[in-house]
């Protein structure tokens, strides 16, 4: 149950129409009864001929007062006669079914909007929590699995809860209402008719227990499918160049059996409730049957009164059936909320955890002391201290894997040191909001990603206020895209495309690197974003760089060490250390790492 509330719990913000719906479903199962329990007074005037006198009763004796009412029907017979009755009768019902249809109507239009309601809150919820969570929770967590929550998981959640709510909150009324009336007409009919309430419960019971586990089960198996998915069309080029399409057929049809044959079974289990339900429910008719009978013919009962008996307990079993059906329909959403809890209990970047100070411009610069990190076991930089006054070239290099991203991360707040501490302007990088802290940066990453929108607005992405199109050609020029941009016919309203597969990579690196510029940036990094455009377009873009105002401060990550023999001070890493330090000229004559690097680069 504690799951049920917590679903629940995202309809809060439009709770009142739960409540409108649950007094429409009161009325509208009032007067649901109300129109069956009317076949008794047409069943009295079709057979019965007279009923023996009987007083107002002094008393709140359920027999006595049937036997009131029925002699009073008699006397409203025998007045009116007849078939005036019969109009009588026939118009109060049909006045009963006009509310009651009125009020089922109500109860559904309150239940509708509440019910997608709480589905969008959650979707909202998820995505809130997912745009939140820190970076490094991406690198650890499966993305296909993220997907298949944000989309299968609530997809069923939505499935099992519009429709069955409605189900889950109008059946239990209903079925009280129906036992109400039951208890009315013959206690004893009654008590006989409740031998199926316990039976069903406990094999829906066991059901649900089954369902829950193999609801789970079946989620992961569609989280491997996801993820094969996603892993294919992120890497379609390489699988294609390899040739590998046969492997990740084969991959992808084995997961997709597997998922499929596991959900024919948990199908098959999940509609036996149904069937055993009517099966338990039609030999309970069948006792009620012999047993009302019986006493008809014994004058303990009225014929009127169990033929209604019959017809309200057959109304009975129609929500007790779609109850059961709701219950096993929401184990599935309660399988899924709680994976999607998981991700819900994930600790949020430190931006969103509270106050932190804001900041809106660099004014000494950044520096680093004894800074360490490690993911999991892995070590990946140690004791790294350095500064990075405002206005300074700063140049990272060194081989493949020696923490030069990481480093860069680190500075721009997307992960905490795991020893050592950060300062920008004098104030520890972890007291200052980062939200503020990364608008006043531009970073440029390798892989140049650009959003399935227009040119103009992935250049101008994450800015605010109006467009300056004059500044968007001018960090073009800088970035040298305007040429080729100029070039196309819809121009900045190009549409790049999927993850920008309209470009090459060179040219998305260019765009990316004006989109860096766009913001005006105090602290641009740059992590080898040039690497995938030609050497002369290179030599241009560095030298554009270059030539801005002293006001920028620059961090170049780069394998290409001609870009960076400018620099005003170049760091060179070796396994997560710094190894060397100094500018491009002392490093050379230091005949270190880095002139090995030169010079194996320089060699033809």
């Amino acid at each position: 149950m504690r799951i049920v509330f917590k679903i629940l719990s995202f309809g809060k913000p439009v709770q009142q129409n739960l409540y409108f719906a649950v007094l429409a479903f009161m009325l509208f199962n009032f007067f649901n009864v109300f129109s069956l329990t009317l076949l008794i007074p047409f069943l009295e005037i079709l057979f019965t001929q007279e009923a023996a006198p009987a007083p107002y009763p002094s008393n709140f004796s359920i027999e006595a007062w049937k036997k009131y009412l029925f002699y009073q029907l008699y006397l409203f017979r025998v007045e009116k006669g007849a078939m005036q009755a019969l109009f009588f009768f026939s118009l109060l019902i049909a006045v009963a079914i006009l509310f009651k249809n009125t009020f089922r109507y109500l109860g559904s239009w309150f239940m509708a909007f509440y019910e997608n309601t709480l589905v969008q809150n959650l979707r909202n919820r998820l995505f809130v929590h997912i745009t939140e969570l820190p970076l490094g929770f991406f690198i650890r967590a499966r993305k296909g699995k993220i997907l298949n929550l944000a989309t299968q998981d609530v997809q069923i959640i939505q499935e099992a809860t519009v429709g069955t709510i409605y189900n889950l909150l109008n059946d239990p009324i209903t079925m009280l209402f129906y036992l109400s009336a039951m208890l009315l007409l013959s206690w004893k009919l009654t008590l006989v008719s409740l031998i199926v309430l316990p039976i069903t419960g406990w094999m829906i019971s066991r059901l649900a227990k089954a369902l829950r586990r193999k609801a789970h089960q079946g989620q992961k198996r569609m989280d491997s499918v996801i993820s094969i998915l996603d892993e294919f069309l992120t890497g379609v080029r390489t699988i294609k160049a390899f040739g590998a399409e046969k492997r990740e057929k084969a991959r992808f049809l084995q997961a997709n059996g597997d998922y499929t044959r596991f959900m024919i079974g948990l199908r098959r289990r999940m509609e036996l409730a149904s069937p055993l339900t009517e099966v338990i429910s039609v030999l309970v008719v069948l006792g009620l049957l012999y047993y009302g009978t019986f006493s008809v013919l014994k004058g303990e009962l009225k014929a009127s009164e169990f033929i209604t008996f019959i017809a309200i307990f057959g109304q009975f079993l129609s929500p007790m059936k779609t109850f059961n059906q709701a219950i096993s329909r929401f184990q599935k959403a309660i399988v899924s909320y709680r994976r999607i809890e998981t991700l819900l209990r994930q600790p949020l970047s430190e931006e969103y955890q509270g106050s932190l100070a804001k900041i809106s411009r660099l004014e000494r610069g950044i520096s680093l002391h004894n800074v360490s990190f490690r993911y999991g076991d892995k070590q990946v930089l140690q004791n790294i201290s350095l500064e990075i006054p405002v206005g300074a070239r700063i140049a990272f290099v060194g081989p493949s894997g020696s923490g030069k991203t990481t480093l860069t991360d680190l500075i721009a707040g997307f992960y905490r040191p795991t020893a050592g501490e950060i300062r920008v302007d004098g104030k520890p990088l972890s007291e200052i909001d980062p939200i503020s802290y990364r608008r006043l940066l531009g970073i440029v990453p390798q892989d140049g990603i650009l959003f399935h929108t227009t040119l103009l607005e992935n250049i101008t992405y994450g800015t605010e206020g109006p467009i300056d199109e004059r500044k968007v050609w001018e960090v073009l020029e800088i970035a040298q895209a305007r040429a080729f941009i100029e070039e196309l016919p819809e121009g900045l309203l190009t549409v790049v495309g999927e993850r920008g597969q309209r470009f090459s990579g060179g040219q998305r690196q260019r765009i990316a690197l004006a989109r860096a510029l766009y913001r005006n940036p105090q602290l641009l990094i740059l992590d080898e974003a040039t690497a995938a455009i030609d050497s002369e377009s290179e030599a241009r873009i560095h030298m554009a760089l270059s030539a801005l105002p002293r006001h920028y401060t620059l961090i170049l990550i780069a394998h290409r060490l001609s870009t960076v023999r400018h620099a005003d001070w170049i760091y060179v890493l070796q396994e997560g250390k710094i190894v060397e330090q100094g500018t491009h000229q002392t490093l050379i004559e230091r005949q270190g790492l880095y002139a090995r690097l030169y010079h194996l680069q320089a060699t033809p």
